[in-house]
């Protein structure tokens, strides 16, 4: 899920899917915002069936030739073990905190490496995308409907559109690619609570998602 890694956020019910993962393993994964295995797509909710990618050609053709269940049943294999998952034990510990500050503070004071490295992954992203993250996956995780999740990523998608770090950070990335994004606020210390609450303001007015009923 790297969109925070530029000053955004998953949308598309990424949020939703994060926020039904085992334990806090969804917490981690958003906000360290790297690449995750097959395995532990599977072990989170992303993913149902695991096919090598050796055959996923002739898992392709079986699909045309004998539907899904007939190509699953010949071609998918039991995943390996999740990586996410034996290290659930830390990630429980440090992502229980309240705020992203306060989960850094116990990665780093985890004994584990891993943890270590993940507090250094989150140094690296924007700290408003961080806080606004953290609160819109444990909000997606107490509601009902994947409808309100998606309500949710559209207000604070079209909010991230007018932010600083999203521009700033697709510039760093993509454009210039120096990798070096002047950030703004440039610490966690320094986020306002009210600003990140700001991204959650209903759109104008949530012409996706609105009350009325769409035509």
């Amino acid at each position: 899920m790297p969109e925070i890694g530029i000053g955004f956020i998953p949308d598309v019910g990424g949020t939703y899917l994060l926020g039904r993962a085992p334990g806090l393993l969804g917490d981690h994964a958003a906000l360290i915002a790297a690449p995750f295995s097959g395995a532990d797509a599977i072990a989170m909710g992303f993913a149902d069936h695991c096919v090598p990618h050796d055959r996923i050609a002739r898992f392709t053709q079986a699909v045309i030739d004998d539907g899904v269940d007939g190509a699953l049943a010949a071609y998918a294999t039991e995943p390996p073990a999740s990586s996410l998952l034996v290290q659930r034990e830390w990630i429980h510990d440090c992502y229980a905190a309240d705020t992203v500050a306060d989960i850094v503070a116990a990665l780093r004071d985890n004994d584990a490496k891993p943890a270590h490295d993940a507090a250094d992954l989150i140094a690296t992203r924007s700290p408003t995308a961080l806080a606004m993250m953290l609160v819109a996956v444990r909000r997606a995780a107490k509601l009902d409907m994947l409808e309100d999740a998606l309500r949710q990523e559209y207000r604070t998608s079209c909010a991230s559109l007018r932010s600083h770090d999203l521009v700033e950070g697709i510039r760093a990335q993509i454009v210039d690619k120096d990798r070096n994004p002047k950030l703004f606020p440039a610490s966690l210390a320094a986020v306002i609570a009210a600003d990140v609450e700001s991204y959650f303001a209903p759109a104008d007015p949530d012409l996706a998602f609105g009350d009325e009923e769409q035509p």
